[in-house]
C-alpha cells in the first residue's frame, strides 16, 4: 500500500471487484474526457484472476480514502511505445464530489514515486485532451512539464481532438521530491 496525506494506493483486492465493476461501468460519472470503452463483468474478473489487474502491460491501483478504505478512483501505469523507456498512466476519480481537491495530483505523485523507486524507467507521461483543464492542472500539480500538442490523435464522437503531452522525468522528480522533504 501507498500511505498518502489523505488517500492510498493499493491493489485490488477480489472483495474490490462488485464496487470496481458499478464504478467502471458507471459512464455518466466518467465524466466527458475519459474513454468509453467498457469491459464485460467476465472479462474484468477474468483479467482480474489472471493478473490481479497487474503485470508487465498494465499496472492499475485503486485510490482509496484514508480513513474509511472507500474507493474513490483508480490509477494505472502501461507502455504505449515499445521501444521508449517510458510508462503512460492514465487515472480518475470515480467519486465526483472528491474532484478538484488536489487529491488526483497526491495520487499521481504517489505512483510516480512508486514508479520511479521500483521499476526501472526514467519517464512518466501523460497525455491530456486539450480540452481537459482540470487534468491539466493536475499533471502541473504532480510536477509534469507540458512538452507539446499532439494533434488530431484521437477521434471523439466521430471528430478528430489534440492530446497534450506533459512528462515528469526521473531527475526531476527526485529533484523535486527532496525539495518537499
Amino acid at each position: 500500500m501507498l500511505k498518502g496525506t489523505r488517500i492510498n494506493l493499493r491493489l485490488v483486492r477480489e472483495s474490490d471487484l462488485d464496487d470496481y465493476i458499478r464504478l467502471t461501468h458507471d459512464i455518466d460519472a466518467r465524466g466527458p474526457f475519459f474513454p468509453v470503452m467498457l469491459s464485460s463483468e467476465p472479462q474484468i474478473r477474468h483479467e482480474f484472476q489472471e493478473s490481479g489487474f497487474w503485470s508487465e502491460k498494465f499496472r492499475t491501483m485503486i485510490i482509496v480514502d484514508k480513513v474509511s478504505d472507500r474507493m474513490i478512483g483508480s490509477i494505472s501505469a502501461f507502455k504505449t511505445v515499445f521501444y521508449h523507456d517510458a510508462l503512460e498512466l492514465g487515472y480518475i476519480l470515480y467519486d465526483v464530489s472528491s474532484r478538484g481537491k488536489g487529491i488526483m495530483a497526491e495520487a499521481v505523485r504517489l505512483y510516480c514515486g512508486y514508479l520511479f523507486r521500483w521499476q526501472n524507467i526514467h519517464r512518466i507521461q501523460l497525455e491530456i485532451e486539450t480540452g481537459h483543464i482540470a487534468s491539466r492542472r493536475t499533471a502541473e500539480n504532480a510536477g509534469f512539464t507540458h512538452e507539446g500538442t499532439i494533434r488530431h490523435c484521437l477521434i471523439v464522437n466521430g471528430s478528430p481532438v489534440d492530446m497534450e503531452m506533459y512528462s515528469i522525468i526521473r531527475s526531476e522528480f527526485e529533484r523535486e521530491s527532496v525539495a518537499t522533504d
